[in-house]
């Protein structure tokens, strides 16, 4: 017969193993969301050292090398959106880096790397051919770059043998006249916390988001100068740190050639190694 003194140890046990379960399970939901997280890779944009069906774990723990320079790494959209997608990419410059855009590649703090995807000239063509011109771009599988539109014309950036598979499609009608690029050339410096940067026409166009966001929309771009409130800016004092992202096979990625700055709050971690893949030789091997 079961007494009293029996059950109230039972009870006890019982107690003590559930808080102990309890322990393990908030442990472990704590490494998973401030520590770490395992990600199934869903994309090819960086094939040459992940694969599509691999499944990695992030760092989450942020620091001084994370995101780490050269690093490969997982962040979000910076739209900001609930539900915005994951994105994976290599970390080439940090807050602070000069980084030069020329045709052919960037010059990060002076070191040479090579881009095939950036075209080197800017084309104009009247703007009333503007949807011949887009349909012809679909068709020939060529790449919306850098649309821009005035009153009279549309401006895009096309590669040389680009330009020429658009004159032969659409012979009669288009005209291609390549125009000067100011940016092409030009040394920008990734944002950081503090960074005062005083605008021109020129680099706004790769921080007019960033401001925008951090002002929460109320800062806007007018004939090449910064508004805000219903003044220009003649100074801009950034509050977030700053990445710029590039994945290996910019075919299937959506990096910083699309999407411009990456703020430090979109950023996830670096990318620590596969734990499962369809390759056994990468199986817990540090990715870099």
């Amino acid at each position: 017969m079961e007494t009293a003194v029996h059950r109230t140890k039972k009870m006890r046990r019982r107690f003590i193993y559930m808080g102990n379960l309890l322990l393990v399970i908030l442990t472990v939901a704590g490494l998973r969301i401030f520590c770490a997280g395992s990600y199934r890779i869903s994309t090819g944009a960086m094939k040459d050292t992940l694969q599509k069906g691999d499944f990695v774990l992030v760092n989450k723990m942020r620091g001084a090398t994370n995101p780490g320079r050269e690093r490969v790494v997982l962040f979000r959209h910076p739209s900001g959106a609930g539900d915005a997608p994951l994105l994976l990419s290599r970390c080439v410059a940090m807050p602070g880096d000069t980084l030069r855009i020329v045709s052919g590649g960037w010059y990060v703090n002076g070191r040479w790397r090579p881009d095939d995807t950036l075209p080197g000239r800017l084309f104009r063509i009247r703007k009333d051919i503007g949807a011949p011109l887009l349909e012809a771009l679909t068709q020939l599988q060529i790449p919306c770059r850098n649309v821009s539109e005035d009153a009279q014309s549309l401006t895009l950036r096309l590669t040389a043998a680009e330009a020429q598979r658009i004159r032969a499609h659409l012979p009669h009608i288009v005209q291609l006249n390549p125009v000067a690029d100011d940016a092409d050339g030009y040394t920008f410096i990734i944002p950081f916390k503090g960074y005062a940067y005083h605008p021109d026409s020129i680099s706004l166009k790769l921080y007019r988001e960033a401001i925008r966001c951090e002002t929460d929309g109320k800062a806007s771009v007018r004939d090449g100068k910064l508004w805000m409130d219903g003044r220009e800016m003649s100074l801009f004092r950034f509050g977030r740190d700053y990445y710029w992202m590039l994945s290996d096979q910019a075919a299937e990625a959506v990096d910083s050639r699309q999407l411009g700055l990456i703020p430090a709050g979109a950023v996830v971690g670096n990318v620590w190694f596969c734990w499962f893949g369809n390759d056994p030789k990468r199986i817990f091997k540090r990715i870099h």
